[in-house]
C-alpha cells in the first residue's frame, strides 16, 4: 500500500474538510487508515461551525474531533494522500508540497467542481453541503482504493479511464 493516511484540507477546517473526515471515516470500509482533517490557514483553535455538527449528529455521525487544526508540515509524508474540497485549496496545497500526492474530492469524485461551501447559509444550506459531500465520498472511494495500492503518483483522469477500460471489459464478456 503506498498511502497509509488520508488528510481533507480545506481553508480554516471548521466545516467542509471537518464534515468529509467524518463522512469518510464513516463511509470507508477497508484497511486501517489515520484520517484526519486539516485547515490551510488557521490563526488560532476554532470550534466546528456549530450548523455543520448538528448536521452530522442528524445523520448519526459523531465527530472525532471539534476543534479547528491548521495543517503542519509533520502532517505531510510520502505515504499521505491529500484530498481538497476546492481546487484554489489543491493549487496552494501544491505550491506549498510540491511533491504530495493531492487531489480535489471532486475530482476524485469524477466531477470537475468544488465542494460548495454553506458559510453563512441557512441550516438547509449546510444540509445540502452534507449530502454532496455524501455523495461524492461514496463515488470517490473506489478511486481512493486504487490510489491507496498505487505504487506511484496516479493523475485523476487515469482513474477513470481505468474504470472505463474495466467496464468496456465486462460489457464485451457479455457479448460473447
Amino acid at each position: 500500500m503506498r498511502f497509509d493516511r488520508i488528510v481533507f484540507v480545506c481553508g480554516d477546517n471548521t466545516c467542509l474538510s471537518m464534515i468529509a473526515e467524518n463522512v469518510f471515516i464513516e463511509r470507508y470500509e477497508g484497511e486501517q487508515l489515520y484520517v484526519a482533517s486539516r485547515g490551510m490557514v488557521v490563526l488560532f483553535e476554532a470550534p466546528c461551525n456549530p450548523k455543520a455538527e448538528v448536521v452530522l449528529q442528524k445523520h448519526g455521525i459523531e465527530m472525532v474531533r471539534t476543534t479547528s487544526m491548521e495543517l503542519r508540515n509533520g502532517d505531510i509524508t510520502d505515504r499521505t494522500l491529500v484530498i481538497t474540497m476546492k481546487e484554489s485549496d489543491r493549487k496552494r496545497f501544491e505550491s506549498r508540497f510540491p511533491h504530495a500526492a493531492v487531489y480535489t474530492l471532486g475530482a476524485l469524485a469524477g466531477e470537475n467542481r468544488d465542494v460548495k461551501d454553506p458559510y453563512g447559509g441557512t441550516p438547509e444550506d449546510y444540509e445540502e453541503c452534507y449530502e454532496d459531500i455524501d455523495r461524492m465520498i461514496r463515488e470517490a472511494i473506489p478511486f481512493i482504493r486504487r490510489l491507496l495500492a498505487a505504487k506511484d503518483k496516479i493523475d485523476s483522469s487515469q482513474l477513470f479511464e481505468q474504470e472505463i477500460m474495466e467496464e468496456d471489459t465486462k460489457n464485451d464478456s457479455f457479448r460473447m
